[in-house]
């Protein structure tokens, strides 16, 4: 009888050689394989009726099943029993493949194909191959992510917190910061271990860099560059990387830099500031049909609609620059001392621009018409406007982000049975951002007093003007719903530069900085290689973590009489009743005024029936400081407190862990650990005063802050868990995990103090008396939560694994998170003051909260094979799937009062991946498909409407050919089918908004030395 390493040996390691037949493979099989009486013993044959068993059994349980492509990095090392060195994605499977079954715990794994060759354009987007990972999007590129449906993830970096570049704050890092060619792989953690960082509730992501030991020795070299094309964008953009490192096995060092310049499509059209709840009487129409004309709001009787407030269709683009660099040195300093020193450095540059065209009712009842389509929920399906306000919208919005994450470890081992480890991490990190905004307006808007006697326009229209001279009354269009890309019609023209003035112009911003430090000293001392105690693990952590967020507004001076009134949103359409003023005092700009700021606006689509727009060009806002400066000298940057606040944290851990093995009729392993996590946090916000402020009012300027406020918000917790992994047979193992969980918060939920907005009043009224149109309304507030308790979980996993061959592995696992509490957003409406301080229906003011807890639960089911007992050509095929079930329900319900999802999820999940490697042609074709999932709620007068992204389907494919061993041709293609997110609201065909992203196609070159 075989032993299980023997027969490993024999079946998984460096036996398959690529190129062998079916029957020569078998030959390599051990002799003690062929053993029909033990049914842990398989013969070639067997192996090859259940490889092709297993694929079959996995298709016919989810016929559009998926598994993802795991790709792993090749050895880099030279394999001394002199086997072929499998690369591509062949030798990614079977890395992938190895550090699943080896893993002591639940793991799924990633990796280069490569040097500087992960196999998709981001980490999140390799990573939404994985079973149970769902990935979210910036501009086409994979952002962040949630494992099995939630999305409290802790992201690490070569196993110890990290800091990013551009979301400082946030719980996770933007994986758009980092580019993916600095990276070796990528490990999803399901399972922790006491030896883990706490703070993820529903898994890890291991960020894993090389280093200089895990390459041939001597020197190593790898550069490659290539093109990037977009189809919206028509553009080109480039992406460089390389490597060169060395070593001798006592000293090695390694240097790794990628460069990224692209553009990037990043349109979203989208309903905006708000949905009202119109009634029929308000409407002034039968909007259902039904007979009926009355000011109920009832569901039951039917005589309201809801009513966007504006459609914006935009034109953005998205330009980003990364450069990313890793630089790791290693030093034998004897035979039992290591010294290992890392540097990871990020700069990213992010610069939104675009213009976006906006039919706007002006917060209004009134402007649809009766010959608009309204379905029988109340939904507009086709809205016919007469609208009151028309304008062109431009942005430009600007980050500027850097991080610098330093790591020094100290590695002990002597060969005896105690090894230790001291190692320090330290960053920082540091990022800007500003957001220039100008409307420009192509109707005339409301009279506005000439001078502050003037009372009434109405009663002297002669002493006014209208906010935009010259304007259109009003703009006649037609919005359709109802295919995949609304469409909109003007029966008015809205083309003629003379219409349209610089109407309103603001500028905000903040800046964040960060410092991390961390020691953390891991000890194991080995017991016995063959009793139930094994090892015992220990260790103890002390980490800070000081972030700041300090906000601004550009304020800029407007003289009235000498007397200078410091404006934040200067709108010329807009009376300010405030010192004896009744008057606009912001200048008309008139777009012939001003030539050298204005463009026409095109590439709107796939929104059709919008034509070239005259509006401010998104360029000459690249400096928004100056382009401000230039319309209105003195302008001058003003912090904004409510938004400003700091987060002290304070982590203390300790961790005992027994590592353990035998038989219980078969043999296991396994690992059953206890950590202790303390968190202590002090939180400095800023309470506004509500009356002093600085500007012509509180919303037109800054709110004075009352004396900072600071909160203690500490916790500690005892973090029980357990790994269980019986070996059935030597190709199989059944995996058992517990664990209690915690996790973090974006810092923002807890600093953040009370912002608000307001609107201009329109033809609102209030208690059936009229208001000034001018007013401005109380619209919306938010504020954070100091007293959030953190996230916590128990989470329980079982997995199956059959590795059927070298390449080859048929999983099934069940997880399920019981989940104290979800963090929830409450929004209410709330009684809050109008501009002028009398509180009339105040609105809706979003506040996060700890919400009721929950279940998530569970199945996996994933298949990885190659079919290289296939004769000829067909031996280079192979294949990876997996389905991914996650049912969830938290305590949000909708409309109808159901029961809602955790946000975020997708329930079903299904990834489908077919490659083929022969020889020197390598391809693959990738497929993502997501279910809907759940996004929140958001107001429509008195109702909550359940916000839905409908279902997914991602392709990519990519080809590469080794001209010779060390130079590769390859061209990729991403989102081939021009896929895109789109949003609605309680009703499938209540459009809300979308994500369009484009189809990119690369073409590159790697080279080797």
């Amino acid at each position: 009888m075989c032993s299980s390493a023997t027969l490993r040996q024999g079946l998984d390691t460096g036996r398959y050689r690529r190129g062998l037949d079916a029957a020569a493979t078998a030959a390599l099989v051990p002799a003690c394989a062929i053993n029909t009486g033990d049914d842990t013993m398989r013969t070639g044959r067997q192996l090859i009726a259940m490889r092709l068993l297993a694929g079959s059994a996995a298709i016919l349980m989810h016929p559009d099943a998926a598994l993802a492509q795991q790709e792993v990095s090749p050895a880099a090392q030279e394999d001394v029993s002199q086997d072929i060195v499998v690369t591509g994605v062949r030798g990614a499977q079977q890395k992938a493949i190895n550090v699943k079954r080896d893993a002591t715990q639940i793991v799924d794994s990633i990796a280069a194909e490569d040097i500087g060759k992960l196999p998709d354009a981001t980490i999140a987007d390799s990573l939404q191959r994985v079973p149970g990972v769902q990935i979210t999007r910036s501009a086409g590129e994979g952002a962040s992510l949630n494992i099995r449906g939630l999305g409290q993830v802790l992201t690490t970096l070569n196993g110890e917190q990290f800091l990013g570049a551009s979301n400082i704050t946030g719980a996770q890092p933007n994986l758009t910061d980092v580019p993916s060619e600095l990276f070796a792989g990528v490990d999803v953690i399901k399972s922790p271990t006491a030896r883990n960082l706490s703070g993820g509730v529903s898994g890890i992501v291991d960020l894993k860099t090389r280093r200089p030991f895990d390459l041939p020795k001597g020197l190593t070299a790898s550069v490659s560059g290539q093109h990037v094309y977009g189809n919206r964008t028509k553009d080109w953009s480039q992406q460089y990387s390389a490597l060169v490192g060395w070593n001798n096995g006592r000293f090695g060092g390694l240097l790794a830099v990628a460069y990224d310049d692209l553009t990037l499509s990043n349109q979203r059209p989208s309903i905006t500031n708000g949905i009202r709840k119109t009634t029929d009487r308000a409407a002034g129409f039968d909007t259902r049909g039904d007979g009926d004309i009355t000011n109920s709001t009832l569901r039951a009787d039917g005589d309201y609609f809801y009513n966007p407030v504006a459609f914006e269709m935009s034109n953005s683009i998205t330009d980003r620059q990364r450069l990313g660099a890793n630089a790791s040195a290693q030093y034998q300093i004897t035979d039992s001392l290591q010294l290992i020193g890392d540097l990871a450095y990020t700069r990213l540059r992010n610069r939104d621009t675009g213009v976006s065209a906006v039919l706007h009712n002006n917060f209004s009842d009134n402007a649809y018409q009766s010959s608009s389509i309204i379905d029988g929920n109340g939904v507009l399906e086709v809205g016919d406007a007469n609208l009151f306000r028309f304008h062109t919208s431009t942005i430009n919005n600007y980050t500027k982000a850097r991080s610098l994450n330093t790591n020094v470890e100290l590695r002990f081992d002597d060969g005896g049975p105690f090894t230790a480890s001291a190692r320090w991490v330290q960053a920082d990190s540091k990022s800007s951002y500003i957001s220039g905004n100008v409307d420009a307006w192509a109707t005339r808007s409301i009279l506005v007093p000439r001078s502050s006697s003037v009372a009434d326009c109405t009663a002297t229209p002669a002493s006014c003007v209208y906010g935009n001279p010259g304007g259109l009354p009003s703009v006649l269009a037609s919005i359709d719903f109802r295919n995949h890309y609304p469409a909109v019609s003007f029966a008015s023209d809205v083309t003629n530069p003379a219409l349209y003035s610089l109407t309103s112009t603001w500028a905000f911003g903040n800046r964040s900085e960060a410092q991390l430090d961390a020691y953390r000293l891991d000890g194991a001392y080995r017991v016995s290689d063959d009793g139930l105690l094994r090892k015992l693990q220990f260790g103890g952590r002390y980490g800070t973590r000081d972030v700041s967020n300090d906000a601004f507004r550009l304020l800029s001076p407007i003289s009235f009489g000498g007397t200078p009134y410091l404006y934040y949103f200067k709108d010329a359409t807009g009376i300010n009743r405030v010192n004896g003023l009744n008057r606009s005092l912001v200048p008309v700009r008139k777009f012939a005024d001003i030539p050298g700021l204005t463009t026409m606006a095109t590439g709107f689509g796939p929104i059709t029936g919008i034509p070239a727009l005259p509006a401010i060009n998104p360029t000459a806002l690249n400096d928004v400081r100056q382009f401000n400066e230039a319309l209105f000298p003195g302008t001058r940057e003003f912090a904004n407190p409510t938004q400003s606040y700091r987060v002290d944290s304070r982590d203390v851990a300790a961790y005992l862990q027994a590592d353990v093995g035998g038989r219980l009729i078969v043999p296991f392993t396994g690992n059953v650990g206890l950590r202790y996590a303390r968190n202590s946090l002090d939180i400095f916000t800023n309470p506004a005063d509500g009356i002093a402020f600085v500007g012509l009012n509180a919303n037109n300027g800054v709110q004075l802050a009352l004396p900072t406020v600071k909160y203690k918000n500490d916790s500690d917790f005892w973090l029980p868990n357990a790994n269980l992994n019986f070996e059935l047979a030597s190709d199989m193992r059944l995996r058992f995990a517990f664990a209690k969980v915690v996790g973090t918060y974006d810092l923002a939920t807890l600093g953040q103090g009370f912002a608000f907005s307001y609107v201009i009043n329109g033809s609102r009224t209030f208690n059936g008396q009229p208001l000034p149109s001018d007013l401005k309304r109380f619209n919306s507030g938010s504020a954070g939560n100091p007293s959030l308790k953190l996230p916590q979980s128990t989470n329980y996993n079982v997995s199956y694994e059959w590795y059927f061959s070298r390449n080859s592995i048929l999983s099934v696992a069940a997880f399920l998170f019981d989940v104290k509490s979800f963090l929830q957003t409450n929004t209410a409406i709330e009684a809050q003051p109008d501009e002028d301080d009398v509180v009339r229906e105040g609105g809706p003011v979003t506040r996060p909260a700890n919400g009721k807890g929950g279940v998530i639960k569970g199945v996996e089911i994933g298949l990885q094979t190659t079919f290289d007992y296939l004769p000829g050509l067909l031996s280079g095929f192979g294949t990876q799937l997996n389905y991914t079930l996650s049912d969830s329900s938290s305590s949000n319900v909708d409309l109808f009062g159901r029961t809602l999802p955790v946000p975020d999820n997708s329930r079903h999940q299904v990834n489908a991946v077919v490659f083929y490697q022969k020889g020197p042609f390598q391809g693959r074709i990738a497929m993502n498909y997501r279910s809907k999932r759940f996004n929140g709620l958001t107001p429509a007068g008195s109702d909550n409407l359940a916000v839905f992204t409908k279902p997914t389907n991602y392709l990519d494919a990519s080809l590469s050919y080794d001209v010779t061993p060390r130079f590769t041709v390859y061209v990729q293609g991403t989102n081939l089918t021009q896929e895109n997110e789109e949003r609605y609201a309680q009703f499938k065909n209540f459009y809300l908004d979308q994500a369009i992203f484009e189809r990119r196609v690369l073409g590159g070159v790697r080279i080797r030395l």
